[in-house]
């Protein structure tokens, strides 16, 4: 039986891609693309350039709502990968040792080493990832704000992950396990009880 999971995990857990990032000295994290992540891209452009856009911005030329959509699923696909490496510099800056980021679509996982951590250390590795959704929301605000107002589909392209990320990094920061909130909340708790 547990042959069986096994194969149907790797059924499902298919990487297309993997390679290697380097924070610095000799560590490297290997970062793998999995068959989610694409199908998640896919899935967000098509929802945005065939239903959303043409309802909320009419008389776009069709193609220009799909390079549009593409932009948008990029920069908010990307902005999971930004999410983690958030997480991932501020444990290699803490001492842990980080081996993998994993991209599975809106999902992504870090993995590093385990064992007991100081609270201030827990609280400013699960802060990095909502940080990070806050900080690229941030980035993508001033884009938008330099960009001409004719230009519209580019504003667009530029606002709108920036109104998702400061979502996602406000969503984030709740302190409800599993999000990154409820682990700041439990490194809060572990620090003023000593536990």
């Amino acid at each position: 039986m547990a042959a069986f999971v096994l194969a149907q995990r790797r059924q499902i857990d298919r990487v297309l891609w993997r390679g290697r990032l380097h924070l610095g000295g000799d560590q490297g994290i290997e970062v793998s693309l999995h068959i989610g992540f694409v199908l998640t891209l896919v899935t967000v452009t098509w929802l945005l350039a065939a239903a959303l856009f043409p309802y909320l911005f009419p008389g776009w030329e069709p193609g220009l709502y799909w390079v549009v959509a593409t932009g948008v699923a990029l920069i908010d696909s990307f902005a999971g990968l930004a999410h983690e490496l958030g997480h991932a510099i501020v444990a290699v800056a803490r001492g842990r040792r980080v081996y993998h980021i994993s991209l599975h679509g809106l999902v992504a996982a870090a993995r590093r080493t385990a064992g007991p951590a100081r609270p201030r250390d827990q609280f400013a590795i699960a802060l990095a990832g909502p940080v990070s959704h806050l900080l690229v929301a941030c980035a993508l605000l001033c884009a938008w704000r330099l960009l001409p107002i004719d230009n519209e589909p580019l504003r667009v392209a530029m606002g709108f992950p920036a109104i998702s990320n400061f979502a996602a990094g406000l969503l984030n920061l709740l302190p409800v396990s599993p999000l990154d909130g409820g682990r700041v909340a439990r490194a809060v708790i572990a620090w003023l009880f000593g536990v």
